[in-house]
């Protein structure tokens, strides 16, 4: 299987440019389904013409097809490190169909002058139904692309402008807690020492019971000297 990523294993002798994927894309969504109309109108009318056309477009398709295949790895690269690991994985699927699909221009276009030169009616059916098949798959394929921009984010300078400011914001949440775990020791050891210096502290409550104790003793004290004295002077 690994003669399938031969197209993966080119490199180009020069660099593309960023965002040059949705463009041509374009180009590879819709050209495949004017194919299929003008096919579908040659069933009707049959001009010898219209197979030349469609022929042509299809060979045009193997070109368009590459080209976005080769821009959109180019874009991928760009965006690869910048997505979420849902998103690197979407990416890579994303790729992998796009090569895929640049194999199957080939065999589309081989198929369609295959028909041409049999002139069957099988051949035809079986040159349209890999058509419309091929057609399914370059629609999913759009649809999966769209999904890398709008759910991803993939190549949005605004979204790449939020995930580097919430990791910023996340290092700095990061500083925050080291410093709260390094003063919360030292703040524990000083409520402990605020709380030994309060026990050992006698309370308001505990000095003014002790003072009532101590006057209503000396109260007592007084009458029981002022008892004998009295006791004294009568017995006199």
């Amino acid at each position: 299987m690994e003669f399938l990523n031969f197209l993966d294993t080119i490199k180009l002798p020069f660099e593309l440019p960023i965002l040059l994927h949705p463009v041509t894309v374009h180009f590879a969504i819709t050209l495949p389904i004017i194919i299929l109309i003008l096919e579908i109108v040659n069933l009707f009318i049959k001009r010898p013409y219209l197979n030349i056309i469609t022929s042509s477009f299809l060979f045009f398709v193997i070109f368009i097809f590459t080209a976005a295949f080769f821009a959109g790895k180019a874009d991928g690269s760009h965006a690869f490190s910048l997505l979420s690991p849902e998103g690197q994985e979407e990416l890579k699927l994303h790729k992998t169909i796009g090569m895929y699909l640049v194999y199957a221009t080939v065999f589309v276009f081989l198929l369609k002058l295959l028909s041409m030169a049999i002139k069957k009616d099988a051949a035809q059916a079986v040159y349209m139904v890999a058509l419309l098949v091929f057609i399914g798959i370059t629609l999913k394929q759009g649809k999966d692309g769209g999904e890398l921009v709008y759910e991803y984010g993939a190549n949005v300078e605004a979204i790449s402008k939020m995930d580097d400011k919430i990791m910023e914001l996340e290092d700095k949440i990061d500083e925050l807690e080291t410093k709260l775990k390094e003063c919360s020791p030292a703040k524990e050891e000083s409520q402990q020492s605020t709380a030994q210096e309060v026990n050992s502290q006698p309370t308001k409550t505990e000095t003014v019971e002790q003072q009532e104790s101590n006057a209503t003793l000396t109260v007592q004290s007084e009458n029981i000297d002022q008892n004998a004295t009295t006791d004294n002077n009568t017995t006199h």
